[in-house]
């Protein structure tokens, strides 16, 4: 009785031993697969590493470039072109690492982990570059150059997006003028001297200078100089550029021998004043100043509407030209009793003119005094 029990023994042994050798090699099919599938996925990320790595080293060289304003246009293009490829491959290796852990699940696999990191580190570099462009859009080597050579136009290009509209570029590059603290000392220099340093000058030193950069910079054409260049009076006020005081009837208004704006597209640029308006101006009926003996300095100008202008040391005077008429005709039609006082009342009137403004009450009480003199000296006359 033993002894089948012992052979049942066996054959149970042997059944159970091979269906689990039985089942273990059906699970075997269902793993190599996995594992060739595995195989697979690394194979390729190896060789989209090699290929991500060589378009990021060509990439760095070309970002070096842009950075010193170096690079060509065709070398940006293939920038571009470099910079969307890794994206693409970046994007196909995180596929693929999720394809291989679907397949793998519950196989520990650091090799996929590992590359799923760098995946997720490399992916930011792009996007950082991205912004890092947007910040510091590419600029030419002649714009780098123009920058370099005069200094101040850093602060006129400052803030400046060139995709605008030209019309807008113009007209911040405009405003940017009141920020480089120019001294008007209506004295013309070289546009040239102001964008390196040399921030003085007049009217057309500041429109040449504005031409300079819309053109040179900004490559805007068709900017031109525009001018009067006779004298007149303005009321045009206080320059923007540190408060410069009008030089005519103690800062009442301006008399200005020329003036200079920059024009473009119908658009008027004065840039000294810092509007698009054409300065209102009542012209000199000559460009000359007119000579006379009543004047402190014996010089003056007649505008179109009825003013005399004239000289006293640094600045300018106005008074009505009616009353300097009146006064020519008093000292021409003097008496001889009187003559020997014409010094005594020329000496008088440039007194008054010297104190600027409108005396016409005191030129009116001298007028009166030296008619009341004549007229004393013709009643003694007939007395004796």
């Amino acid at each position: 009785m033993k002894k089948p029990l012992q052979i049942r023994k066996k054959v149970d042994s042997f059944a159970f031993k091979s269906e689990s050798e039985q089942s273990q090699f059906k699970s075997r099919p269902s793993s190599d697969k996995a594992q060739r599938h595995s195989h697979k996925l690394v194979t390729q990320t190896e060789v989209e590493n090699q290929e991500f790595q060589q378009h990021q080293m060509e990439a760095t060289k070309l970002k070096i470039q842009a950075k010193y304003g170096t690079i060509t246009p065709e070398a940006h293009e293939r920038l571009t072109v470099l910079q969307a490829k890794m994206n693409d491959v970046l994007h196909k290796k995180v596929e693929h690492e999720s394809i291989g852990q679907n397949a793998t699940i519950g196989v520990a696999n650091p090799i996929h982990s590992n590359i799923l990191q760098r995946v997720k580190s490399k992916d930011k570099a792009p996007t950082d570059a991205a912004k890092d462009k947007d910040k510091a859009p590419v600029t030419s080597p002649e714009k780098e150059k123009f920058l370099k050579n005069y200094p101040v136009a850093n602060k006129l290009v400052a803030g400046i997006d060139e995709k605008l509209p030209s019309q807008k570029i113009l007209e911040n590059l405009f405003n940017n003028f009141k920020n480089i603290g120019f001294n008007y000392t209506m004295v013309s220099k070289s546009h040239e001297n102001l964008l390196k340093g040399t921030l003085e000058g007049d009217c057309q030193t500041l429109a040449r200078a504005f031409k300079a950069v819309a053109e040179e910079y900004f490559e805007i054409k068709g900017i031109t100089v525009e001018s009067i260049r006779k004298p007149f009076l303005s009321e045009a006020g206080k320059t923007p550029h540190q408060g410069k005081e009008p030089n005519c009837d103690d800062g009442k208004r301006w008399f200005f021998q020329n003036h200079y704006w920059a024009a473009w597209n119908g658009q008027i640029y004065d840039v000294l004043f810092l509007s698009h308006q054409k300065t209102e101006a009542d012209m000199a009926r000559q460009e000359q100043p007119v000579k006379s003996l009543l004047m402190p300095e014996q010089e003056y100008y007649e505008t179109e509407k009825g003013k005399v202008v004239y000289p006293y040391g640094s600045k300018y005077h106005t008074a009505e030209l009616g009353m300097f008429e009146k006064l020519k005709n008093l000292v021409n039609n003097l008496g001889k009793g009187l003559y020997k006082d014409i010094n005594t009342i020329t000496t008088r009137i440039r007194a008054l003119f010297s104190r600027g403004g409108n005396n016409n009450s005191d030129f009116e009480s001298l007028i009166r005094e030296v008619q009341n003199n004549q007229t004393n000296e013709a009643t003694s006359g007939q007395n004796q």
